[in-house]
């Protein structure tokens, strides 16, 4: 199976000049764990919930003062949307991470795939396996 058949081809973007608390309320609202920090076209970062919770309290600033740039991780790690899965679980395990963003021929963003992803997957082909 490739990258391609497994991942969420919309991608939830910001830019890196958004609040944090801008970020939080659209992960909230779209029931996200992760936003996708770019610039037109170009990935910059990206910022998670976790990212929120364990580097705003170490910065100690107010929330309403707190940009996208200050808390995200960068670079993302990619991987190409014709690979196998396998590959995406390898780099998942070996990068210790939780997601990566899939890209094109053209290096541009196609999508993330993530554990939940994969989750997902195992969960789909064991109720097949297993009787109910």
């Amino acid at each position: 199976m490739k990258v391609k058949e497994l991942m969420s081809k919309d991608v939830v973007t910001i830019t890196k000049g958004s609040l944090i608390t801008d970020a939080a309320n659209m992960m909230k609202k779209k029931d996200i764990s992760c936003l996708v920090v770019t610039c037109g076209e170009t990935i910059e970062g990206i910022v998670t919930e976790r990212d929120v919770m364990r580097k705003i309290i170490a910065s100690q600033k107010m929330l309403h003062q707190i940009e996208v740039r200050d808390i995200m991780s960068s670079p993302v790690a990619t991987i190409d949307e014709d690979a196998d899965i396998f590959d995406a679980l390898d780099m998942l395990r070996k990068k210790h991470i939780r997601r990566v963003v899939a890209v094109n021929k053209n290096k541009k963003m196609a999508g993330i795939i993530t554990q939940s992803d994969f989750m997902k997957l195992i969960q789909k082909k064991s109720m097949i396996m297993i009787p109910p």
